[in-house]
């Protein structure tokens, strides 16, 4: 937690204790939470902070209802104005609970809402005592938002300045994390080599800092590259250790973007039946997930496949069941010719290739 100190009104209850109270609370709905729970329990700072860490795990694994949770406890506290432990400890939950919402909004694509999110992190962050490492935190997630965006250029520029406040700080896996997306950022300039070379050393830091999580993303970012780069040996060899990684961790966004770097392998190497099972595996992890816009982004995918085996008659409903969710989540707002173009298409029954190509480049990429 960034070297977060806590003061207690009381005397603190065991770890073990406020962990298991912590994750009774995360077990029940909003609704039994403000039925059963006690304010006394909600309003206690170490059960506040089990509850933080729990939820920042889940958004791996359930993105979905770490955002619900964490806008319950966010308006818990908001109001009415709860006092929380004795000093700057209100402010430091409102930040944190909203980031953490945010961020689940960013995991699922609700970028507009992440907006807000962090603009109601930031106003918490900047009345505490350890607003520098806060507020750093939020600015990794505001520069994975442009990184999502595509905005390459900007990723590029800030990630060096944002890497070096970190290492001030001694946060060293944050400076770890926000390597990632300078990686990415290379990888879609098409600098494979340099990306290559950067996620391989993430990998060696990961591994020296014992982070399994980070190793494991890295892991995840290479076997994309080698797929980009059609190095076969390397993709599977890498994905064979990524797996047992991610599943220990429990990464299940992880596990569904390395079985998409796998897809984007076979497809390189023009096995593309398989090719197609593979991304539809990964599809349905993400649906399971509730992450709507990387299901719609492989159904574009997909349907690009089976118009290059000859399907076109298939590859129609792909299409029709991705354009409502990119419309309803303003995916591409770059990308809105190449979307008109093939919703026309689609409509005359005679998809737009060109078009699905343009629009599906925009989401050729793990996040």
């Amino acid at each position: 937690m960034a070297g977060r100190v806590i003061h207690f009104p009381q005397r603190s209850r065991s770890s073990e204790e406020s962990r298991a109270n912590a994750q009774r609370i995360l077990d029940a709905s909003p609704s039994d939470i403000v039925s059963r729970v006690s304010n006394s329990q909600l309003e206690d700072p170490e059960i506040l902070l089990c509850m933080c860490a729990e939820l920042r795990e889940q958004l791996d694994r359930s993105p979905s209802k770490a955002r619900e949770r964490a806008d319950f406890f966010y308006h818990f506290l908001e109001t009415p104005r709860r006092p929380i432990g004795l000093f700057d400890e209100r402010d430091y939950y409102l930040g944190e609970f909203a980031l953490l919402a945010g961020t689940a909004c960013r995991n699922l694509s609700r970028r507009d809402e992440a907006r807000v999110w962090f603009d109601r992190a930031e106003s918490g962050f900047r009345h505490t005592m350890n607003a520098p490492a806060d507020l750093a935190r939020l600015a990794y997630q505001r520069l994975a938002l442009r990184m999502e965006e595509r905005q390459l250029d900007v990723v590029l520029e800030l990630v060096p300045s944002l890497v070096q406040s970190f290492e001030e700080l001694e946060m060293h896996e944050d400076a770890l994390k926000s390597r990632f997306l300078e990686g990415l950022a290379l990888m879609e300039s098409e600098r494979l080599e340099e990306a290559r070379e950067g996620f391989e050393q993430i990998c060696r830091d990961a591994e020296k800092l014992g982070s399994e999580n980070l190793l494991g993303l890295g892991y995840t970012n290479l076997i994309q590259v080698f797929g980009l780069l059609g190095d076969s040996e390397n993709a599977i060899a890498t994905s064979r250790m990524a797996v047992p990684v991610l599943m220990k961790v429990g990464n299940r966004i992880g596990l569904a973007k390395a079985q998409w770097g796998l897809a984007i392998l076979l497809r390189e190497k023009g096995q593309l039946q398989a090719s197609i099972e593979a991304y539809r595996t990964a599809q349905r992890e993400f649906e399971s997930l509730e992450m709507r816009a990387d299901v719609a982004a492989l159904h574009l995918v997909v349907a690009d496949l089976l118009l290059e085996t000859g399907q076109e008659r298939e590859a129609i409903p792909e299409v029709l069941a991705a354009l409502p969710v990119i419309d309803e989540l303003r995916m591409v707002p770059e990308g809105v010719a190449a979307l008109s173009l093939l919703r026309e298409s689609v409509r005359q029954q005679r998809i737009n290739r060109e078009a699905l190509r343009d629009l599906h480049g925009y989401f050729e990429e793990l996040k």
